[in-house]
């Protein structure tokens, strides 16, 4: 193992060392971006060129990174021995609902594409770790971040005839920038990433991001000493924010920025689409409707500008019911504890638990882990993995030196 260290990577070096599984990993935002199209919603199960050359990448993709899980112990165990087996879970239980759900095919291909890119991206995970250590890997990630910007601001540009680079194609990519906000923010990742990351997400204008910012910050008290006194200072700011201009004022200037007022009602519509969600989850409990295709075709049949709830949670509870729903909360509550362990250095662990947070709350706002590879899908389960990752190095460390008599 050559270990890197943060922004070291040549871009040689990126395009190459994640080999096979990285390689078909950094294909998909550049085939998505060249085959992507807007869609009716009569067209959403439809079977065309774009979604069989979708399909055949889904395929290519599981069928590497199976391989991989066959040849690879490092594969096996941060799929298996760490919360991403609770996400495995979850993408199996919803291939289950199939054989109920209110549209076959869409179910079993969605639960089927969730399955193969949770185990593609473990895979690369792996191999990162195995080829460049911890920080190579953090390095990668976030420079495929910036990666996926680019593809996105070309999909955007080709999909809706804007200029490449311009603010607005710009700023609509903070689904690919505000999961890393954090990473991003508070380590020595270089000016590339943090000049493309941090101002996308600062200006995204997501309510969901904001909000995720706000109570992530909080994570700095699990942090070393800088970041403590950081957390301390921005407490006091918002103290005095809050009693000079009043709560009213300070949340529609930051949380709530660009809305009418404060409140669930003030959510661009989602609370409409969560109290839907949760009257139809009532109404079929416990199995649900069957994984994507029960939010799409029952959202859909009601708010006809939606084909899905924006809520990760009452996408599962939706779809998979409460069993799935269930192996859903196991899998980030297993994440946020392993991002507040005592084994993650101080460094890490505040920029890990951060950024889980900040994923947890946008999962509840914005599409994402819960329903189909889309929105901070991948985004997500490249970090959730990468934590997963980490976390098991620094157990296997902690433990070599218990065995030597260390403390």
């Amino acid at each position: 193992m050559k270990h890197e260290s943060l922004n070291k990577l040549s871009i040689w070096r990126f395009l190459t060392v994640s080999g096979g599984p990285g390689y078909l990993l950094l294909a998909y935002p550049v085939i998505y971006a060249l085959i992507s199209r807007r869609r009716e919603f009569d067209e959403v199960a439809t079977v065309d060129t774009s979604a069989t050359i979708q399909i055949i990448l889904a395929v290519l993709s599981f069928t590497v990174a199976v391989y991989v899980f066959a040849k690879n112990r490092t594969h096996r165990r941060l799929l298996l021995n760490t919360p991403m087996k609770w996400l495995l879970l979850y993408a199996v239980w919803g291939g289950i609902t199939m054989i109920w759900s209110v549209h076959l095919s869409m179910t079993a291909y969605r639960a089927f594409e969730n399955i193969a890119y949770l185990s593609l991206i473990t895979a690369v995970i792996s191999r990162l770790y195995r080829m460049i250590g911890i920080e190579g890997m953090i390095d990668w990630i976030l420079k495929y971040a910036v990666f996926t910007i680019f593809t996105g601001l070309l999909r955007r540009a080709m999909q809706f005839d804007l200029s490449i680079f311009s603010l607005e194609t710009l700023f609509l990519e903070q689904m690919n920038s505000t999961p890393y906000f954090f990473l991003a923010l508070l380590l020595p990742v270089g000016w590339m990433v943090k000049s493309f990351i941090l101002p996308i997400s600062i200006f995204s204008l997501s309510n969901t991001a904001y909000a995720g910012f706000a109570t992530g910050i909080l994570a700095f008290g699990r942090g070393n000493k800088w970041l403590k006194i950081l957390l301390i200072v921005i407490s006091f700011g918002i103290l005095f924010s809050v009693s000079y201009w009043g709560p009213q004022s300070f949340l529609q200037s930051t949380i709530f920025y660009g809305q009418q007022g404060v409140g669930m009602e003030y959510t661009t519509g989602r609370y409409q689409l969560f109290e839907l969600a949760y009257n139809e989850f009532l109404e079929k409990p416990f199995i649900g409707y069957g994984f994507v295709a029960g939010e799409t075709f029952i959202i859909n049949k009601v708010l006809l500008a939606s084909i899905g709830t924006h809520n990760g949670l009452l996408s599962a509870l939706l779809g998979t019911g409460a069993i799935g729903a269930f192996f859903f909360v196991m899998f980030f509550w297993g994440i946020l504890r392993k991002t507040n362990s005592d084994l993650l250095p101080p460094k890490l662990r505040a920029v890990f638990l951060a950024t889980a947070i900040l994923i947890t709350v946008h999962t509840m706002g914005n599409p994402g882990i819960g329903t189909r590879v889309y929105g901070t899908w991948i985004p997500a389960v490249i970090i959730f993995s990468m934590i997963s990752m980490a976390h098991l190095h620094f157990k296997r460390l902690s433990s070599n030196e218990n065995n030597l008599g260390y403390t």
